[in-house]
């Protein structure tokens, strides 16, 4: 569904039931800086809204890779059950492909990666603002980071080493 490059983008879900305070943020940025929406959803927003207007269809799979790979800035939100934590995979789909990944700031986002050197974090709508035109602006920064995310991502995240890590805890309680 990319053939062409988008500057920011999201993938997921859009629902306003589901997902209400962190696509409320997204919409609200996306009035200010264009952000390239997939997912599925969207049809609960207003036919006006930011959102809906720079909607784009259903990604999933190698579509949704080939988004982020085309994107200079993969956005990511969590539900409100999160609860504050670092916990999606869109985490580990956008820098896994080498997209600067701009996140809210999970109260565990660094045990996971370095914020600022692998990815940037967000406080709220006006910090989500200023670093979208920040790394959008700033090529040389923003690659950077996503480089450095990828490794992060390749070397730590990937499904190999989880697996090990799920061994290793399974093994504790079999015996």
């Amino acid at each position: 569904p990319a053939s062409e490059e988008h500057g920011a983008v999201f993938v997921g879900g859009l629902g306003r039931a589901w997902h209400g305070q962190g696509n409320d943020l997204l919409e609200v940025a996306a009035r200010s800086v264009p952000i390239d929406f997939w997912g599925y959803g969207a049809e609960s927003w207003p036919e006006g809204s930011a959102l809906r207007t720079r909607f784009h269809g259903e990604a999933w799979g190698l579509d949704m890779y080939r988004v982020f790979r085309s994107a200079r800035i993969g956005l990511n939100r969590h539900i409100d059950a999160a609860a504050g934590h670092a916990n999606n995979l869109r985490l580990y789909d956008t820098t896994g492909v080498g997209c600067l990944l701009l996140t809210d700031a999970g109260s565990n986002l660094a045990e996971l990666f370095e914020p600022g050197r692998e990815v940037v974090a967000y406080r709220d709508v006006d910090d989500l603002l200023a670093k979208l035109r920040r790394y959008l602006a700033d090529d040389d920064a923003r690659r950077e980071i996503a480089a450095a995310g990828q490794r992060r991502t390749l070397a730590d995240h990937s499904w190999p080493v989880r697996m090990r890590e799920y061994v290793e805890i399974v093994g504790r309680y079999s015996a």
